[in-house]
């Protein structure tokens, strides 16, 4: 007999999940590779996914679109976020607490939000960067059809990072 099915949640993410997504982005672990720290606090962290709930940039340019990664009956698992630029491209980026890794979570709520992008936004081309050494991200993103490319349509990429595409199908 299989495994059962992995039954991934996407939830539009709003200062309500602050308060259990914070101990899992707590951990200093997830960071080995993310040019990020920790949020300072729970209060620090509420605030910042208030702000988000806008869904938009401050100029307006551009769509930031979270989503928190729900587990039924383990609950919140981490989040995927897409950056959607008005030329139909978007940056995505994804972060799974430590005890959820390595268990498809992260490639099915990525497949789930690279859908969204394309019936609901439009999206043609999704990008990935991802720091050299983390080889899990960069299996991750050629497992979705991500391939390696050398230039972003938007910004420079840092040394010892690399860029991913994937030319969204639709």
């Amino acid at each position: 007999m299989g495994a059962d099915p992995l039954t991934v949640m996407l939830e539009s993410q709003t200062a309500g999940h602050a308060a259990e997504l914070f101990p899992l982005l707590a951990d200093p672990a997830l960071y080995a590779y993310i040019d990020q720290a920790p949020p300072a606090s729970l209060d620090a962290f509420t605030a910042r996914l208030r702000r988000l709930e806008n869904r938009c940039s401050p100029d307006g340019c551009e769509q930031w679109l979270n989503w928190a990664i729900r587990l039924p009956e383990q609950g919140l698992a981490g989040y995927v976020q897409a950056t959607v630029y008005a030329d139909a491209s978007a940056d995505i980026a994804y972060v799974v607490g430590s005890r959820f890794q390595r268990r498809g979570i992260a490639s099915e709520a990525c497949r789930q939000m690279l859908n969204r992008l394309r019936a609901e936004h439009g999206v043609k081309r999704c990008y990935a960067t991802v720091d050299r050494r983390n080889q899990a991200s960069a299996a991750l993103l050629h497992k979705l059809g991500f391939r390696e490319a050398s230039s972003h349509p938007h910004y420079a990429i840092e040394a010892g990072d690399a860029l991913y595409l994937l030319e969204v199908q639709t």
